[in-house]
This record gives structure tokens, sequence and C-alpha cells, in this order.
């Protein structure tokens, strides 16, 4: 069992309570394990959502409107009578799938020419599907650009923290390195440590602290960063054992802050390790080195890899 010591106190929106099934707070991609209950309307915001969500989604969503609304509008032409558009020829089957072959050349703008509509009815659809697919591509095009254009930092984490030896001690170590082309500069980082302690009432509670760092910020990531907090008489975790890091339900979190050149623009990101990831005695193998040419590499696939001492 941990002593209690004196720490410096971190308030970063979470609550204190203890719940004994509590899933992790942050997971391994950056996430909030928080499920929100909101009114669906209050809630709903799709341009947010298209420039947030996975690319698997995005494109499932995009794909499914294009295809429903041309079979809606097909159904449509289909009803009003297949005699109003010109060129068709076959049978009813045959005819149903040539309306819907004229709806994504109406709804797409593109107009090939072999069909066409006649009467006022049919007209009027067509009309009204182009202005609606003008409207539906202008909507894609921007939220897929925004896709692209939205700064992003991809700081790739170690998998696991280390209690590894650190001058005349020890000392709390995570590594990152950023995971794309480009350059981050002006990198700060913040570490807030979270435990379960006793509370007056006997009951456990969730405390909060700052673990500084021995370097809070560098000029420029381009190779890797480990993180450092001296475990030291004001460090909270200096009475921690191995076990303890499993009994008080730990979890790290992991806070950076950079500046990407590439979109002008200052981004961040978050990671968070709980007690089963935090390795004893271990330290972390160097992820880059020179080659033959006199090149720097760095193997973004070792950051984090390590060796027990």
């Amino acid at each position: 069992m941990a002593k209690s010591t004196n720490t410096t106190k971190d308030d970063i929106g979470f609550d204190s309570k203890a719940d004994s099934n509590r899933r992790r707070t942050i997971n391994p991609d950056g996430s909030y394990n928080i499920i929100r209950k909101n009114n669906f309307f209050q809630e709903l915001h799709i341009y947010q959502w298209a420039i947030t969500c996975k690319w698997r989604p995005y494109w499932a969503v995009v794909l499914g409107i294009y295809i429903s609304v041309n079979f809606v509008f097909a159904a449509l032409y289909y009803v009003i009578g297949t005699e109003y558009i010109v060129g068709m020829e076959g049978d009813a089957n045959s005819q149903f799938w040539q309306c819907y072959f004229f709806s994504l050349q109406t709804f797409t703008t593109v107009g090939y020419g072999g069909l066409h509509p006649k009467g006022s009815m049919t007209s009027a659809l067509a009309g009204f599907e182009a202005f609606l697919g003008l409207m539906t591509f202008a909507l894609a095009t921007g939220s897929l650009y925004g896709r692209f254009s939205k700064p992003e930092a991809r700081i790739k984490y170690a998998a696991n923290a280390l209690i590894a030896p650190f001058r005349e001690g020890k000392a709390l170590m995570m590594m990152l390195c950023n995971n794309k082309k480009g350059n981050l500069v002006e990198v700060s980082a913040k570490l807030t440590l979270s435990w379960l302690d006793d509370g007056a009432d006997g009951k456990p509670v969730r405390k909060f602290s700052n673990l500084p760092l021995d370097i809070d910020k560098i000029s420029f990531l381009s190779l890797t960063w480990t993180l450092v907090h001296v475990i030291d008489d004001a460090s909270p975790l200096t009475w921690f054992t191995a076990e303890d890091y499993l009994k008080r339900d730990v979890e790290i979190f992991v806070f950076v802050s950079c500046y990407d050149d590439t979109f002008a623009q200052t981004v961040h990101s978050r990671y968070a390790y709980t007690g089963e990831e935090v390795v004893q005695n271990a330290k972390f193998k160097r992820a880059f080195y020179t080659d033959n040419k006199g090149f720097t590499v760095l193997d973004v696939e070792q950051v984090g890899a390590y060796e027990r001492l």
C-alpha cells in the first residue's frame, strides 16, 4: 500500500468518484471513453461528424446517400411514366434501370443526351434533382476538403511507460515521436497522475496530481522525445510499489501541444497509460541510427521498444 504524500493538485475535468467497473478514461487512439446522453437533434452535427469520423464510415455514408437518393428518383420517374423519358426502350425491368441511370446523369448534371425528359412533371422532377445534386456535391466536396485540411498531430506514443534508472534514482519515462512528415515546433508536454486513495470517510476517492517533467518543452520534434518525471521525495509516485499501480487503478495522462508548420496552426494530442501498461525496471531502446551515408534514420516501428534491466 502506498503511503500518502503531499501532491500538487491538478484539475483535468474528470470526476473524483471511484467506480469499481470504470473503464480507462482515454483510449489508445486519444478518444475519451465518455458516452453523451442528449437530445438527438441537439447532439446531431453532420459537418462535425463528416470531419471527424473515420474514413470507412465517411465513404460508406457518402456512397450510401448517392446510391439511395438515385433509387428514390428512379422510382419517381418510373411511377410518373417511362413514356415521358425520350430514348427509353426494353421491358419493364430494363426500363427501371434506365430510369436509374437517367437519374445518375441528372443528379451529377452530366446529361449524355441518350435519355432526356419530356412533359412538365418529369422535367420539373429532373430540374429539382439537378439542383439537389449540385447542393449535395457541394457539401460532399466541402467536407472532403475539410478532412484533408484539418490539422492533426499524428504523434506515436510508446505502448508502455517505464520506471527506469535516472541519475542517482529512478524516473517515470514515456517515449513519443512525430508519426508523419512535416515539422512540429514549440512542442510542450504535461503529465497528470490519477489514482485511487482513501477518503476522509474511508471510502476510495480518485485523486489527480501534476507530474512535473525534467524537460517539458522542446524547440522541434524531429526524432524521439522521452518524457521524464523524476521520482523524488516531492513526487506522488515516491511511495508507489509495483502492486500499487494495479491496485490503485492508476492512469497517467499525457497532453502534448505543438505548432504544425504545414497547417500553420497549433495542434494537440493526448494519450493515457494504465497501471498495467507501466513496466518496472526497464529502459527504452534507441529508435534511430546513422546509416552508411551519414543520414540519421528514425525507425518509427521501434519507438517504444524496451529492454528489462
